[in-house]
């Protein structure tokens, strides 16, 4: 697949962007749809509208925390086209029935397909393992930034084009996202070069199937940490402006432009500068840190939030930039990258699920508790990370004792 890197990691750029979007577009729907619109789709078994919405958007992450599992270690044995092309007919397939579902007005239906398009849009994994893959011919750290980037650009261009949509009809914009991954799935057939199968390793079955492996425990422990606290910022920054700076929806969105404009252009400006002055590592722990910083201001920032949202989403690039490739890095023996791959969109998903049950209870607290645990998270995050650059992902060594003799080995 690498024989034009340039060309091959273009084509993943775009169908990366077109992906995202469609992921996306839908997320302005859901809320009116179940809340404001008295649609037959929020209706079922005489529950609360509010604990069907809850169903919707929990089961989502689910089906991504499953495929993600899965989705990359199958592409290092079937290779990364084959698999890409698949589960984005899937996911397709996955939005159609999703508009035919709220055509039909059937919760039931539509519960299933949004599992069902989780499940399949687990299959970002394999963009970052054939960027991965790439490597040295395109720098792992770029690719990851640029990749980042073309994400964080399809949450804007997404939900601006749901939005739209919506007046139109609450079905249209899931059928515009099949239509998306469909054009996406006609990139891959046509544009995407061909590629090898990198060979069925034993233990390849599953992303999580790497924690068998001392070496990966202590980094899963880390990142786990580091997407706790991300997510917790992601999920609960807008109840924070709404409960103490009165924001309405649209002051909510542009404030998530700021955010997301702080992240790309530390994405394609930065990242690469940061790594040339600093290194891997260094550039990493310097992220955190200004994420956790950042996150540490919120409750005591009154309207002054700007900095804290640029700052933030500086910080946040640059990890999701220098994580990724130090686990690439540091990948040992028959350890496939999209298995590697897989394990990030794993913790992800288990993040977003855990954090999100854990700040609803804080929530009814004080909001503000959220960003300070996210804020503690990303703090510990930093501290183990430092300590796993300082040993490596190897695997332990056996004691002396251990292999002498006499020691009933």
């Amino acid at each position: 697949m690498d024989a034009r890197p340039y060309y091959t990691f273009g084509i993943t750029l775009l169908i990366t962007l077109i992906s995202v979007s469609g992921i996306a577009l839908p997320y302005p729907i859901l809320a009116p749809l179940f809340l404001d619109l008295g649609h037959p789709v929020g209706q079922f078994l005489g529950l609360p509208p509010k604990m069907l919405l809850g169903v919707a958007l929990a089961i989502y992450p689910v089906g991504i925390l499953i495929g993600g599992n899965y989705i990359g270690a199958w592409s290092d044995r079937a290779g990364r086209k084959r698999v890409l092309a698949w589960t984005m007919l899937g996911a397709a397939l996955s939005y159609g029935l999703t508009a035919w579902s709220i055509s039909l007005g059937s919760f039931s239906l539509f519960a299933l397909s949004r599992l069902l398009t989780g499940l399949f849009e687990g299959n970002l994994s394999v963009a970052r393992a054939i960027a991965a893959d790439l490597h040295p011919r395109i720098d792992r750290t770029r690719a990851f930034s640029y990749l980042s980037a073309m994400g964080y650009a399809g949450y804007l261009v997404g939900p601006l084009v749901g939005g739209m949509l919506l007046p139109l009809g609450a079905s249209l914009a899931f059928w515009v996202a099949a239509l998306a991954c469909a054009a996406a799935l006609g990139l891959i057939l046509v544009a995407l070069p061909a590629d090898s199968p990198k060979g069925a390793q034993k233990g390849q079955g599953s992303s999580l199937s790497l924690l068998t492996q001392p070496k990966y425990r202590s980094f899963f422990t880390c990142y786990l940490l580091l997407m706790l606290g991300l997510n917790g910022f992601y999920e609960f920054y807008p109840v924070w402006l709404v409960e103490y700076l009165a924001f309405d929806s649209q002051q909510i969105a542009w404030a998530t432009v700021l955010l997301t404009s702080a992240m790309i252009a530390t994405a394609t400006l930065a990242t690469m500068k940061v790594k040339r002055m600093l290194g891997l590592v260094p550039s990493a722990l310097v992220g955190m840190t200004m994420f956790a910083l950042a996150i540490a201001s919120f409750p005591y920032g009154s309207g002054h939030y700007i900095a804290s949202f640029v700052v933030a989403g500086a910080g946040i690039a640059l990890f999701n930039a220098m994580v990724p490739s130090f686990l690439s890095e540091q990948a040992q023996g028959n350890d496939g990258q999209g298995q590697l791959m897989g394990l990030l969109t794993t913790v992800f998903c288990l993040g977003n699920v855990i954090i999100a049950i854990l700040g609803a209870l804080l929530a009814l607290f004080d909001t503000r508790l959220v960003l300070m645990l996210s804020a503690l998270l990303g703090v510990m995050a930093a501290l183990q990370f430092h300590r796993l650059s300082r040993t490596g992902l190897t695997e332990p060594k056996p004691s002396a004792e251990a292999n002498s003799p006499g020691s009933g080995a």
